[in-house]
């Protein structure tokens, strides 16, 4: 019973963290890693078969266990993904790549709040100038 709360917060947390609300990520920097969000997708793999083996015999029982086996297999990818990523360092790409965008929006609002300034300085320049 707990294994599957604890199962279903971890996996609630995982989804949080791929969100990647900036908010969320200062509580949880070793996540901005690809490596590290790998090794928390195979720990919710590994749990996840392990709840396959449960007991019952009816199609129902059948299918609940396929569909966790499906699933841990698929998270299991998607973590061999992350940290084969991690190891070849995408994620750091990734995020220089990230903040040069958010650097260039940056300047592109300071540039556009310098235009605004400038009109504004140059309509009281033509204001002084015809007195």
């Amino acid at each position: 019973m707990f294994e599957r709360v604890y199962g279903i917060l971890w996996a609630a947390g995982l989804a949080l963290i791929e969100t990647e609300f900036e908010w969320l990520m200062q509580f949880c920097r070793i996540m901005e890693f690809w490596t590290a969000r790998g090794v928390c997708q195979a720990f919710l793999a590994v749990m996840t078969l392990e709840l396959v083996h449960s007991s019952g015999n009816s199609d129902f029982d059948k299918s609940v266990r396929l569909y966790r086996t499906v699933s841990a297999f698929c998270m299991l990818g998607c973590s061999g993904f992350y940290v084969l990523g991690g190891m070849l360092c995408l994620g750091t790409l990734r995020n220089a790549r990230y903040k040069r965008f958010v650097e260039r929006l940056r300047v592109e609002r300071d540039l556009e709040s310098l235009d605004k300034q400038r009109e504004e300085l140059n309509r009281l320049l033509a204001a002084y100038t015809k007195e």
